[in-house]
């Protein structure tokens, strides 16, 4: 028997009718923690790369486009950060020359229609620039900006533009621990060369005013990076839900339906799921001589192991055989978990049509804790137990959500302080980032009002 026709699932996910079993290789190794970090030398240019393939950011975005929740949870984030969208505002002083507040101690303000700071603010399109930099903050706990001087005026920038996080990587610390370069690709895929390749100076947040000084005179290219706090990456921050690549629910979650509608299409029994790490082709690969580099070389070797699980567990002569797995510990965020290079489990194939899906709801459950949404917010819970929370309770939540997302807005909005300091602008003018406040109809006919959650 063969199993060159199976029947593909998902990435990485196949079904072989001959064996009836599936055969599953674990996904959570590019998401790995990676400690050690060896540059990839491209011409004089010293890359630290993106994990351990240099394309976390190209995986991550393909994994998201196949799952339901994920994708929304991240649409949803990124919604409740951007509230009303960024607006451009002047203070407003009273006849002693002292800015105003209302009763709720917030400033008074009017819009900004006409003059310097509202030419840019239209050329440069800050909704859009903002609703990108908090789109790629919300996927990858990183986002780039490029700042470009006027050629004509001193001390201004002219403009500053999103730069999409999947193609920029980070230059190599220097002995001082400090990033000076940044590198910007759209072909990491594809062994990219000198040429292909965007070089800019790195600005340094705690120096930003001077090293703006010193590269806008240079006539350099200019990059600032904005990224959120994570624990051991000097390089890359990596978000907290990650967590659910290394526990093994996001393979959990896009594996039951597609491998259910696959099984009824085809009207097939399954007797196994067969998971296999990418660390257990590795070892073999390594002890064999076979370079990870050759896709032939290692495909045929990959393809040759799958025939000998196809051997070992087809036929009557196999029964009550074992077999020899290794297993390692892995570091997650709660401490370590357990990561086996082998494991064949047996499953039931008596799909009538209503099977896995209390599976499916414990597993968008699980997605939606480990983003920070809870799913009443954004819809029922995928399953047949799904429950809507009640108005109070969603605005309460809400409310909840808003507040906790608030660290990340001020991180994208920091950058749009430092323009407005080096550009010099009229201290009275801001830009706000209003949103809503749900409210009881009895305070607001509308059952809504507007409160500013950050402006610079």
């Amino acid at each position: 028997m063969s199993l060159q026709n199976g029947i593909e699932i998902v990435e990485d996910v196949n079904l072989y009718p001959d064996i009836k079993a599936i055969v599953a290789i674990d996904s959570s190794s590019n998401f790995k923690l990676d400690y050690d970090i060896n540059p990839i030398k491209i011409g004089t240019y010293k890359v630290a790369p993106w994990g351990e393939d240099n394309l976390l950011p190209n995986h991550l975005l393909a994994k998201a486009a196949k799952n339901d929740v994920l994708a929304a949870n991240l649409h949803f984030n990124s919604n409740v950060c951007y509230g009303l969208g960024p607006r451009l505002v002047k203070a407003v002083r009273d006849e002693k020359g002292q800015r105003m507040y209302d009763a709720k101690g917030q400033m008074v303000t009017i819009p900004v229609d006409e003059g310097e700071e509202f030419d840019w603010f239209e050329a440069n399109d800050i909704p859009l620039f903002l609703m990108q930099q908090l789109t790629d903050m919300n996927y990858f706990y990183n986002a780039f900006v490029e700042l470009r001087p006027d050629r004509q005026k001193q001390h201004k920038i002219a403009s500053i533009r999103h730069k999409e996080a999947v193609f920029s990587r980070w230059g190599m610390m220097d002995r001082h621990g400090s990033i000076n370069y940044h590198y910007y690709c759209a072909d990491w895929d594809k062994t990219p060369g000198v040429d292909d390749i965007i070089c800019s100076r790195v600005i340094d947040e705690f120096r930003a005013i001077e090293d703006l000084e010193i590269f806008s005179a240079a006539r350099e290219r200019m990059i600032y990076g904005v990224y959120m706090p994570s624990p051991g990456k000097p390089y890359y921050s990596r978000p907290e839900w990650y967590s659910i690549f290394s526990s093994g629910w996001y393979d959990h979650s896009v594996m039951v339906p597609e491998l259910k509608k696959a099984i009824l299409k085809n009207q097939l029994g399954v007797k196994y799921i067969i998971y296999i790490s990418p660390k257990y082709f590795e070892n073999i690969c390594k002890q064999e001589g076979i370079d990870m580099n050759d896709r032939t070389a290692y495909q045929e070797r990959v393809d040759k192991e799958k025939q000998k699980f196809n051997e070992f567990l087809a036929g009557q002569n196999n029964a009550n055989k074992a077999i020899m797995a290794l297993k390692e510990l892995m570091p997650t965020a709660a401490g370590s978990t357990e990561h086996k290079y082998i494991e064949i489990t047996p499953v039931q194939n008596d799909l009538k049509g209503g099977e896995y899906i209390d599976d499916t709801e414990s597993t968008a459950n699980i997605i939606c804790y480990a983003m920070g949404v809870h799913a009443g917010l954004i819809g029922a819970t995928p399953g047949k137990n799904n429950k809507l929370v009640g108005g109070t309770e969603a605005r309460e939540l809400y409310l909840m959500k808003q507040a906790m997302m608030k660290p990340m807005i001020d991180r994208c909005m920091r950058i749009l302080s430092i323009v407005k300091k080096y550009n010099g602008w009229d201290k009275d003018i801001f830009i706000q980032l209003p949103e809503y406040i749900f409210t009881t109809l009895d305070q607001n006919k509308s059952g809504k009002e507007e409160s500013t959650t950050s402006e610079i």
